[in-house]
């Protein structure tokens, strides 16, 4: 029981670790991560017989990667927040300039202005991209291979996936400008642009996304002026919130019996839906045995940039996740979107023990500089709808820009829409419309 706990402690660190430089309700980054590690870890780990999983010596190794990992990760976080100076992460980050926006008056409307147009067309391409492709993820005759778009459905994807996921990109970034839009001025316009965004999201079957920029905006209004006893109850919330979501199949099961979602099981306790919907742990278990067993090669790096080569190329870390699990060089029928890998894990596979210690390391350095740098600026926010827009901007720099640091042993092509917006806010000269004439 005592290696359960260890593995679950060093897991849990990875997800909120930030709390260790920062521990503060200002501190939104880590909050919605306390549900993930209630559903993903704390709750398997307290219903799962390990051995089961897999043998004895895959899971001792398991639990000493992430052993080794969590302690690399602790110190470089440290490390990173007493850094004095990282130049390339100030330049890139652009901190000065929000900084510079607390005392601006052109900062939100410029944002705002922006985002309402990318938003919009975002909203039309969604929907159009619903229309050629024939099917909705969540009406499909087999809404999770729908969702991933594998098998019958891929074809039709694969011909607008550009338009599809940058729209969708979009309209998940923008959407939490909006509603601090409607939360301060209250507009109908506003309020059916909110309610369109999350419906398109959620037909898409992304049950974290759709509601993901509504938790982030509660967790920045609340931070900024509830008190605490406010404050448990939404924490309490987000666990309660991330349970649900994480029984979301066997809930649509039950609600919709033939609708093609998984069937309930008899016997089933609540741990036991709620584990059934982040598998993380049995995922991991898994893979690492199919790694070592199967004598898989380390990557060596490559998976660290093979995400930004579209569709299925087997570099692309999702991909060589799932063909190493199912020992398969064909993943197109296989219904996931790959594995959640704790960074030691990534670094093991990439570079032996010294990737699982010196990944961690890395990767929490560049989070402890940045957790830094935001919370100065955080600290001097006041609540309202100017903090409010800036605080959120903030973590979006954090969730997106900074992940070419804090992840960049999987960088994505999907970051590139957030970094078409963060483009056109920081480095683009635009005159921005008097706010009477924004709807």
């Amino acid at each position: 029981m005592a290696d359960k706990i260890i593995l679950c402690l060093t897991l849990c660190i990875f997800a909120i670790g930030t709390y260790f430089i920062w521990f503060s309700r200002k501190n939104v980054f880590n909050h919605s991560a306390i549900g993930l590690c209630f559903v993903a870890y704390i709750v398997p780990v307290c219903i799962f017989d390990f051995d089961v999983l897999a043998p004895p010596d895959i899971v001792r190794l398991y639990i000493n990667i992430n052993i080794v990992g969590a302690l690399f990760f602790i110190i470089g976080l440290i490390l990173g927040y007493k850094w004095k100076k990282v130049s390339i992460i100030d330049f890139v980050m652009q901190f000065a300039t929000v900084e510079t926006a607390i005392y601006s008056s052109t900062f939100e409307k410029r944002i705002l202005f922006i985002s309402r147009r990318f938003f919009l067309v975002s909203l039309v391409v969604m929907a159009l991209c619903f229309v050629y492709m024939g099917y909705i993820p969540m009406f499909a005759a087999d809404p999770y291979s729908a969702k991933q778009f594998k098998g019958v459905y891929q074809p039709r994807y694969q011909h607008v996936a550009l338009f599809y996921r940058t729209a969708k990109q979009f309209i998940q970034i923008l959407l939490p400008f909006f509603l601090i839009d409607f939360y301060d001025k209250r507009k109908i316009s506003t309020f059916l642009m909110i309610i369109t965004g999350m419906s398109l999201v959620l037909v898409s079957l992304s049950r974290s996304e759709t509601i993901t920029g509504l938790l982030l905006i509660m967790s920045i209004i609340i931070s900024m002026k509830a008190n605490r006893l406010a404050f448990i109850s939404y924490i309490t919330f987000i666990v309660i919130f991330f349970s649900i979501g994480s029984s979301f199949w066997v809930i649509a099961s039950y609600f919709f019996p033939d609708s093609g979602f998984v069937n309930l099981i008899d016997g089933q306790t609540a741990a036991d839906i709620i584990a059934s919907g982040a598998p993380d742990i049995m995922d991991q278990l898994g893979f690492l045995e199919a790694f070592v067993n199967n004598h898989v090669n380390y990557t060596y790096g490559l998976t660290f940039f093979g995400g930004l080569i579209p569709f299925n190329f087997k570099w692309n870390p999702s991909v060589w996740t799932l063909m190493v699990l199912n020992d398969t060089n064909d993943i197109s029928e296989i219904a996931s979107g790959g594995l959640r890998l704790p960074i030691s894990l990534w670094g093991y596979v990439s570079f032996g023990w010294f990737g699982a210690a010196f990944l961690p390391f890395l990767s929490a350095f560049f989070t402890g500089y940045i957790i830094k740098k935001i919370k100065r600026i955080v600290n001097k926010l006041k609540a309202g709808y100017k903090g409010y827009i800036i605080f959120y901007y903030l973590v979006f720099l954090y969730l997106n820009i900074a992940l070419v640091f804090t992840d960049f042993y999987k960088i994505s092509i999907y970051f590139l829409p957030a970094f078409v917006f963060f483009f056109l806010i920081v480095y683009k000269k635009r005159k921005v419309a008097k706010p009477e004439l924004i709807f």
